[in-house]
């Protein structure tokens, strides 16, 4: 994997991790998700306005089963959020998706990681699910344990056909607008029927909130869809989820939350693992 794309997977792996703040400290975290897909549809459309692109008939079924594995992870990360702290769920959420994403890469494109990045991939995930130790130590949460479970699956499912979709598309900008308008619309769908009409004035009561997560997720997508198109899913997979690193800063910082020893070990681990990506082949 090449310096530029280990580069800006690290700086949207940040991004990543503020939108998810943001959506975390909301006052509603559907209705903040389904401002930030407006926001990040706007562009994707006027990018498919000027450039017409017409998807095929299998890349349609893509985008179709896509969108509902996007949605189903949306509805998730709320529900996760609405029970832990972000240092907990965005971890327990996350923990697992590289080596879920490498396992169904195999079966499903047939691509193998090197013994190094698959060492990288296990050692990172490791991590993760260290971090979320605490909490799995106490009585679990059914309901918490099921999102963040329904999470990290659709993560790991909908990385391994999005990059399919790109390589189908033949232009992973196209396939993206595509994605990105379909999911915000679907979504929005889904906030309206289960907020009702005070959906249009929560988003409103927080629009500011909306517009910079809404930016901060359509850069962060974006370089993660620019890097699947060009490399294998699990590496990439593991890249993005150390925006667990940034959560936790971010968690510490502005969310009040505590910084364990546990803590502090998994996030050099993490880093262990990034170099060892970093070296491979």
């Amino acid at each position: 994997m090449d310096s530029l794309t280990i580069t800006l997977m690290l700086a949207a792996g940040l991004l990543h991790a503020s939108w998810h703040s943001m959506v975390k400290s909301a006052s509603d975290g559907v209705a903040n998700m389904a401002g930030m897909g407006a926001v990040a549809a706007l562009p994707a459309l006027l990018w498919l306005v000027v450039t017409r692109p017409v998807p095929s008939a299998g890349l349609w079924i893509v985008l179709a089963v896509s969108v509902g594995l996007h949605v189903g992870y949306k509805i998730c990360v709320a529900q996760a959020y609405a029970r832990a702290d972000l240092g907990e769920a965005f971890p327990m959420a996350r923990g697992a998706v590289p080596l879920f994403a490498t396992a169904i890469a195999f079966i499903g494109l047939g691509q193998i990681p090197s013994a190094v990045q698959a060492g990288a991939i296990a050692l990172i995930c490791f991590s993760l699910l260290l971090l979320a130790y605490e909490r799995f130590r106490g009585d679990v949460n059914v309901t918490l344990f099921v999102a963040i479970a329904g999470a990290g699956l659709a993560v790991a499912l909908y990385s391994v056909l999005d990059s399919y979709g790109t390589r189908l598309a033949g232009d992973w900008i196209d396939f993206t607008a595509w994605l990105i308008v379909l999911d915000s619309s679907a979504f929005l769908l889904v906030a309206r029927a289960t907020r009702g009409p005070t959906l249009w004035t929560t988003m409103t009561a927080i629009s500011r909130r909306i517009l910079v997560s809404g930016g901060l997720g359509l850069l962060s997508f974006s370089v993660f869809m620019w890097a699947l198109s060009r490399n294998p899913v699990g590496p990439v997979s593991a890249l993005r989820e150390t925006s667990v690193l940034f959560s936790i800063l971010i968690g510490v910082a502005f969310h009040r939350e505590p910084l364990s020893g546990r803590r502090i070990v998994a996030a050099l681990l993490i880093l262990t693992g990034i170099v060892l990506l970093a070296a491979s082949k």
